[in-house]
């Protein structure tokens, strides 16, 4: 396999574990590319390094290119990598250094090599998922007035915000890879597939906002939660 995630808490940690897994290759710095955004990565970002890695090693057999998403990629830029990482050219290696591989779609998980870092954090306890997955089951029948209200509960401490909306990441991924493999039937009254699949990308999409922005967290929850449906 040509393309790798590596997750880490640590952006330095995962770019230098990265730059490691090259040096071990025997990749000469020259042939070593990192890419890292002061924002989140877009489209565009994917457009030039697409164009960085059709270029061939100039003293290495084997060239590197290392994508720092630290600060995020959004879902466009994320489906616009997903032709590269499966098939890349035969003479590079992709590197994408993450936060939480939650925040990736499935799609792109299934292409990569997953290497997870010992500082992340482990999965869920039993009961942190229960707990997740019923606030998640009720925000697609509650009401305005409930949304508005559990907007205003999280974020009575704004530091307690990404984190949560991490944890929903993580529960909502789950709840979707188990409801694909059980999708219900069509005079079932429970959530389908594409419910879970619009729920996911917009916790994504606000989690990027929080994370890159100075937006009020309260009314980025607000207009997703009024957004779900």
């Amino acid at each position: 396999m040509h393309s790798f995630l590596i997750v880490s808490k640590n952006p330095k940690t995962a770019i230098d574990y990265a730059i490691k897994l090259c040096t071990d290759n025997g990749i000469d710095q020259i042939d070593l590319d990192i890419n890292s955004f002061e924002k989140t990565a877009g489209v565009e970002d994917v457009k030039n390094l697409k164009k960085k890695i059709i270029l061939k090693p100039i003293k290495s057999k084997t060239k590197a290119v290392i994508l720092d998403g630290t600060n995020g990629i959004t879902i466009q830029a994320q489906n616009a990598l997903l032709k590269l990482l499966e098939e890349p050219p035969q003479h590079t290696l992709i590197y994408l250094a993450v936060p939480n591989k939650e925040l990736m779609l499935p799609t792109i998980l299934s292409r990569c090599e997953i290497i997870n870092l010992k500082d992340n954090p482990t999965e869920l306890s039993r009961e942190e998922t229960a707990q997740y997955f019923n606030i998640l089951i009720s925000l697609l029948s509650i009401g305005v007035g409930d949304r508005l209200k559990l907007a205003q509960d999280i974020t009575k401490n704004k530091e307690d915000v990404v984190p949560w909306l991490e944890k929903m990441i993580i529960v909502a991924r789950q709840t979707l890879l188990t409801n694909y493999k059980n999708e219900p039937t069509a005079s079932d009254q429970r959530p389908k597939t594409k419910d879970y699949v619009n729920i996911l990308i917009s916790f994504q999409k606000t989690h990027i906002i929080l994370k890159t922005t100075n937006v009020n967290p309260r009314l980025a929850l607000e207009n997703l939660f009024l957004n779900i449906y």
